[in-house]
């Protein structure tokens, strides 16, 4: 069942001026700075020079990213100023895009250096990843969405070919190596330890996954939306063998489902 098709009919266009990030909030306070995977930021880049469209929206994205991550990405192009507030491509950007080497290292050396002003105060040969989370601090944001502001600056840092101290490093190595060196369990003949598969059970509790994710009835929709979710629902609840009626639109409906 193509269930990102059907919700895609019934999804609300999200608000890029509430998302924190995406402009200034108030006058003189520091914007938040991207806090996109670094891998999804520069894979985007990388597609770029296919060709850079006149604006960077989400038929340009869609495809790729999932509704969460391509806010994210386009929160980060217009931080970086890599776009302006109407998504269009700026000469940075574009220089960024069809640069190559020690060329391609400088351009992204001079938008780190322009958009982290706090963060190279520091001696980042030197620093510890301590002084580093201290200093994106200033920046306002969450715990969590400072972890994932900082995870972007050292990863796109290390791109871009800047020093940065072992102790910025050390964390990320410890955990590197961790997983590398842990032992893999094995069954007594030797062959890796494979757990057993219940196919029912799986398809059950990917059942339960979805339907939690599942948009409740709107009696506003059009028909043809009524009866796409009609009939996913009632597959859904076959693969869970009930149907509650809370899910279900009201009176009538619920009973044409459950046949």
């Amino acid at each position: 069942m193509n269930w990102e098709l059907r919700w895609g009919r019934v999804a609300l266009e999200l608000d890029f001026n509430r998302i924190p990030g995406l402009g200034k909030m108030v006058e003189g306070q520091l914007q938040i700075p991207p806090y996109v995977p670094y891998r999804t930021f520069r894979n985007f880049i990388e597609q770029l020079r296919d060709g850079i469209p006149a604006r960077i929206d989400r038929s340009v994205w869609g495809a790729r990213y999932s509704g969460s991550s391509g806010i994210q990405l386009m929160t980060a192009l217009k931080v970086l100023e890599l776009t302006d507030e109407d998504g269009r491509p700026t000469n940075v950007l574009e220089d960024l895009v069809h640069a190559e080497g020690d060329e391609r290292r400088a351009a992204l050396t001079s938008i780190l250096q322009s958009h982290y002003v706090p963060i190279f105060r520091l001696d980042l040969e030197r620093a510890t990843r301590a002084q580093i989370s201290e200093a994106f601090k200033v920046y306002g944001a969450r715990e969590g969405v400072l972890r994932k502001c900082e995870n972007f600056f050292v990863q796109a840092a290390q791109d871009a070919g800047i020093e940065l101290s072992q102790y910025i490093l050390a964390r990320r190595h410890t955990k590197r190596a961790s997983a590398q060196g842990r032992p893999r369990q094995s069954s007594p003949g030797g062959a890796p330890a494979r757990p057993a598969s219940d196919p029912a059970r799986e398809i059950k509790s990917l059942a339960e996954m979805v339907l939690q994710k599942y948009p409740d009835f709107d009696p506003t929709w059009d028909s043809q939306v009524q009866e796409k979710w009609l009939e996913g629902i009632g597959k859904l609840y076959e693969n869970l063998g009930g149907v509650p009626a809370s899910r279900g639109p009201d009176s009538g409906t619920t009973d044409a489902v459950a046949d």
